[in-house]
């Protein structure tokens, strides 16, 4: 699921191990608090990265910004909502963010970070390109 680009790549990765974590400690029957805590760390860290491929996408002028970012902001709100339902003591939710999560975050890293990627090393290449010097 690499996009190729290692801070991007890192941050799935860390993401991924996350919802694992989470989806873990629900199957688990973890206490709500530790249920609680694994999802504050993942939304925190979500927001995060969220916030480091949107600097990115501003950085290269990305075309498929307000999409990409749309598609953030929704799945930031659900998992607040997520996180309200979990609060009232829900612990199946758990369970279902995991797998909402896993499945966002596949089909997101697959297509539109894959895109994203694409797009930032060509980006990269013209700029080196760019760069080089004449032999005239």
């Amino acid at each position: 699921m690499s996009v190729h680009d290692s801070m991007i790549d890192e941050d799935h990765k860390t993401l991924i191990g996350m919802v694992n974590e989470l989806h873990d400690a629900a199957d688990l029957g973890q206490d709500y608090i530790t249920l609680s805590n694994i999802l504050h760390r993942l939304a925190t860290y979500t927001q995060e990265h969220f916030q480091r491929e949107e600097d990115l996408m501003k950085s290269i002028a990305y075309p498929r910004f307000k999409a990409h970012k749309e598609q953030h902001k929704k799945l930031l709100e659900r998992v607040t909502d997520l996180q309200k339902e979990l609060n009232r003591a829900r612990e199946l939710v758990a369970i279902e963010t995991a797998e909402l999560l896993r499945f966002w975050l596949t089909s997101h890293i697959l297509l539109s970070d894959k895109h994203l990627a694409e797009t930032l090393h060509g980006t990269l290449v013209m700029s080196k390109t760019e760069q080089l010097p004449t032999t005239d």
